[in-house]
């Protein structure tokens, strides 16, 4: 629950600043009339030709989730109404915890990234995740998350955010996390960004264990063993062996194979 409670508090402080950013267009009064002309049906037409997804469209001026479809409830157990009523605060629930950071402090360097391009540009830059989503039931699935602003007000400052999901378990089974821009601008030079890198997040992913047992792990990854560690960072083998107990219980891990898959996984390493 420590640790629960340290992540909620870094995720707080990761929210007001991605808000800062998303919400630009808020309270600007020709964006009411532009909500109501968007037809969302004139993009979802483009992404049925590709794959079968689920979606979500959030209106980022007032951090809410305004309609969903597709097969949601087939995919993750949430009703549609569920979606659009629970909105933003659903993200703690399907997400874990340290995803919901990593989407966050990505989504502000992607605004951050957006907002210095020619507004002109704008449309045609999204932002990807692959992440864990959490299902009603515990299931999870790795998805392949991609959020298209599809409405702008006249400064070209994004109102609605179109959020397409696709379950890509099977086509990727290492299940590594990653976040990134796609800036298709100029359509002849398409730009690749990472959003995610791992320094960013240290406050954050290390919480659990000591600055010493991140130590020791780090050599474990690298195939020491608890002499060659000791030897390493001039401790005794009984410093090593009880910093490997404590990161496996910290940790809620078996082994430390398990461990160190965890680690690669979520960014430590």
């Amino acid at each position: 629950m420590k640790l629960d409670n340290f992540l909620f508090r870094k995720i707080s402080q990761s929210f007001q600043e991605f808000s800062l950013y998303s919400q630009k267009s808020l309270g600007k009064a020709e964006a009411l009339q532009r909500k109501k002309e968007f037809d969302l049906n004139n993009y979802l037409r483009v992404f049925h030709a590709f794959d079968t997804y689920f979606y979500s469209l959030a209106d980022i001026s007032t951090l809410t989730v305004i309609d969903a479809g597709g097969p949601i409830e087939q995919f993750t157990g949430y009703t549609k109404e569920e979606v659009i009523k629970r909105g933003y605060s659903l993200m703690l629930s399907i997400h874990h915890l340290k995803d919901t950071i990593r989407a966050t402090r990505g989504g502000t360097k992607y605004f951050k990234y957006l907002y210095a391009q020619e507004p002109e540009r704008r449309p045609y830059i999204k932002v990807n995740r692959t992440l864990d989503l959490i299902c009603k039931d515990g299931r999870k699935l790795f998805v392949l998350a991609q959020s298209i602003p599809v409405l702008f007000n006249e400064h070209m400052e994004p109102i609605y955010m179109l959020n397409i999901y696709s379950d890509i378990t099977d086509l990727q089974p290492s299940r590594q996390y990653s976040h990134y821009i796609i800036d298709s601008s100029d359509p002849e030079h398409p730009k690749k960004i990472s959003l995610f890198d791992k320094n960013d997040y240290s406050d954050c992913f290390q919480s659990a264990v000591s600055k010493s047992e991140m130590r020791v792990l780090e050599l474990i990854a690298k195939g020491m063993d608890s002499k060659l560690i000791a030897d390493q960072l001039f401790i005794s083998e009984h410093t090593v062996r009880t910093h490997r107990k404590n990161i496996l219980r910290k940790m809620e891990c078996s082994n430390m194979t398990e461990v160190v898959k965890k680690a690669l996984l979520e960014g430590w390493l």
